[in-house]
């Protein structure tokens, strides 16, 4: 499936929790971001309510890989425009300001950048 497939399909649609902004379907086509506003039948603002909307089929959705990582791996969920991926979202570790970091902070961050890259990255 590719972009030109999108207006055959509903989608859940996703509401931002902190704006209320119904957000667009994302894609990358040619090196540049597209952006598409879907029709759907059901607006949610969680990634709890908007996986369970797409497991009985309520329309499709698009989400980062990890929050359904197992959905994916059972055959439950398809990923269905694996050619045509949105950009990645950046991830940040929030921390109080100090003017020198801690060994213990330091270490913790090292250890969950390893984890989020072993398991967020796709493998090559």
């Amino acid at each position: 499936m590719g972009p030109d497939d999108l207006g055959a399909h509903r989608t859940v649609r996703y509401a931002s929790p902190s704006t209320g902004r119904i957000e667009p379907w994302e894609w990358v086509e040619d090196g540049s971001v597209r952006t598409r506003p879907m029709r759907g039948s059901v607006i949610v603002n969680s990634a709890e309510a908007y996986i369970a909307c797409c497991l009985v089929g309520l329309g499709l959705i698009q989400i980062p890989a990890y929050d359904v990582k197992v959905h994916l791996a059972a055959g439950e969920l398809v990923d269905v425009m694996a050619a045509h991926r949105a950009e990645p979202m950046a991830m940040t570790l929030l921390y109080p300001h100090r003017q020198h970091l801690s060994r213990r902070l330091s270490v913790f961050a090292d250890w969950l950048e390893d984890i989020l890259v072993r398991e967020l990255l796709p493998h090559r």
